[in-house]
């Protein structure tokens, strides 16, 4: 049987490998009544290496480091923020009311590294002052699959919200992107945001009968140093998992009913395979591999590439944590921190 090949994983900061595999995306954004679009680059470790915009316009950056670039218009006052950060790659922009953010637009990216992209269409609307979002079409690369999310639409006492999703799908690993647009009704502050999010964790799950499932599988990964690490494990047909062999490191691991736990000596870092026959499916088990690293630490902006005027100190500005000044409280949808899925 063909062994299952984990995504190879990359040193990182604070952005998930699954992010990292994508090397970014691209998305043009309905803007004051034209389209802009925006191009994303990311390096091996997840950080942004380049970040262009078309047309630049009267944009500048204000901010500029490894997981945040964020661009001011002088014209129009609008605003573009790109994030990398934890388990999300996310495009977005703020303006001073919906009919700005009202139009269609696109987005694209090699959703699993595959050198073949995924793409889709999109339009967001204006119902009344309330956000409307709608995906139109997508186009997902052979051997991906896509699976549409259900719509949100909410309305609260300080503004409303309205999101499209969809969920692409390879070799068990799943990836969900994600379309919103918030809206505030403070007459004093009135704002508008749009904002395009892909999530994706280090996680493998794959479901099958035990002689789908069954035989010897490798997993391989780096370390955040960039050491290459290397794991053989077998489903057994009796429907246990068993530990084979480790490369790049040795190996303790401790086994327990479903599996086991495998880390590796002189570093952080430590795989989670279990397998689990699924109680709904007869006959039918949910294997799961989940790669953790700790300890990488903060990474250093690299040399970022903007195609844009930069403001004196962009590259000291802002901070690469999660926290959207826009963010309209209990609003985004099946999030707990207004970024992650």
């Amino acid at each position: 049987m063909a062994a299952i090949l984990a995504v190879p994983i990359v040193a990182l900061a604070s952005t998930t490998d699954a992010i990292a595999q994508t090397g970014g995306m691209t998305a043009t954004l309905p803007l004051l009544g034209s389209s802009l679009t925006v191009q994303v680059k990311l390096d091996a470790s997840g950080n942004l290496s380049q970040v262009n915009l078309d047309p630049v316009g009267g944009y500048a950056a204000l901010q500029l480091n490894a997981h945040a670039v964020t661009f001011d218009s002088t014209a129009g006052g609008t605003q573009v923020k790109i994030k990398a950060h934890g388990s999300s790659l996310s495009i977005g922009a703020k303006a001073g009311t919906l009919d700005a953010l009202v139009g269609p637009g696109t987005w694209s990216a090699d959703v699993f590294g595959t050198g073949s992209p995924s793409s889709l269409t999109y339009s967001v609307g204006n119902n009344a002052g309330v956000p409307t979002v709608v995906i139109n079409s997508v186009t997902p690369a052979a051997g991906v699959t896509a699976t549409p999310g259900t719509p949100v639409a909410k309305t609260e006492d300080h503004g409303s919200l309205a999101a499209a999703s969809v969920s692409f799908s390879k070799d068990g690993w799943t990836k969900k992107l994600t379309i919103s647009v918030k809206v505030s009704d403070d007459p004093e502050h009135p704002r508008a945001s749009l904002k395009i999010t892909l999530t994706g964790k280090d996680r493998q799950v794959l479901t099958g009968t035990l002689a789908e499932l069954g035989g010897t599988h490798t997993w391989d990964g780096k370390t955040c140093d960039g050491t290459a690490l290397g794991l053989t494990y077998t489903v057994n047909p009796d429907g246990t998992v068993s530990y084979v062999s480790a490369t790049g490191a040795t190996a303790t691991t401790h086994a327990f009913d479903k599996g086991f736990i495998a880390r590796f000596g002189g570093t952080r870092a430590f795989v989670n395979v279990a397998l689990h026959q699924n109680e709904q499916q007869t006959g039918t088990y949910t294997l799961k591999v989940k790669f953790q690293k700790f300890g990488c630490g903060k990474q250093s902006a690299p040399n970022q590439i903007v195609n844009t005027t930069v403001k004196p100190g962009a590259d000291q500005a802002g901070t690469d944590g999660n926290h959207d000044q826009t963010q309209l409280g209990g609003l985004v949808p099946g999030s707990k921190d207004g970024n992650r899925p």
